[in-house]
């Protein structure tokens, strides 16, 4: 029981994908703008449970890909656009194949066999530091406002590097933690494609140039 006086701990907002927003607007959700972000209800209704958090640059995405529409002509609710039914909410998490691999997340798999690991895993933390800054709403007083314009610079420039599909990926690899089987039922890609992914971010923040050779690499750092 907390006592009088004494704080109430806050619950800190998810970090959404786009991929699992997505899954919740198939089923019914609301995307809102709060600050510099948006945040994510279960339902049509800002009384409705809060699911999360995501980035200006992800809504702009699928905002692009046609897949959002004003909700009841407000242009900061969104919800899923066309007459596509709502899906039924199913658990997240995808089935694991029978192999080796298939229970071993894919960025753990490339840091136990890639050369150039101790980058990919760089790349990683700058990127997933970005996401959660550029996720903020940007209304507290110990938020610093350069900071997060240049994690939204940031992300910019991995999506116009890696493209939306990919971008979406390395999502996917980062923030969801993917299996190489949930990767291959989601986008059909392999280990290879994941692989690629991650040297490209790497090499957006510059981590990688794109001439640099493994060993080379290495010695540099």
């Amino acid at each position: 029981m907390t006592m009088r006086g004494s704080p109430v701990p806050v619950r800190r907002d998810h970090i959404l994908t786009g991929w699992r927003t997505c899954r919740l607007l198939r089923t019914g959700g609301l995307i809102v703008r709060d600050g510099a972000a948006f945040r994510v209800h279960q339902w049509a209704d800002e009384r409705s449970r809060r699911c999360g958090r995501l980035p200006a640059h992800v809504v702009a995405r699928l905002k692009a890909a046609d897949f959002l529409t004003a909700f009841r002509g407000d242009p900061d609710r969104l919800v899923q656009a066309g007459d596509l039914p709502l899906e039924r909410p199913r658990p997240v998490a995808a089935p694991a194949l029978m192999d080796e691999i298939a229970k071993v997340r894919v960025l753990d798999h490339l840091a136990s066999s890639e050369p150039q690991a101790v980058r990919l895993r760089a790349a990683a933390g700058r990127f997933r530091a970005d996401y959660h800054l550029a996720a903020s709403p940007g209304r507290l007083r110990t938020d610093d406002p350069k900071s997060r314009a240049a994690a939204r610079d940031r992300l910019l420039a991995v999506e116009q590097s890696l493209g939306p599909g990919r971008a979406g990926m390395a999502e996917m690899l980062v923030l969801d933690r993917f299996t190489p089987s949930a990767l291959r039922e989601r986008t059909g890609a392999g280990l290879e494609d994941a692989r690629n992914v991650m040297m490209d971010l790497a090499g957006v923040y510059r981590l990688i140039m794109p001439d640099q050779e493994a060993d080379r690499a290495f010695a540099s750092s």
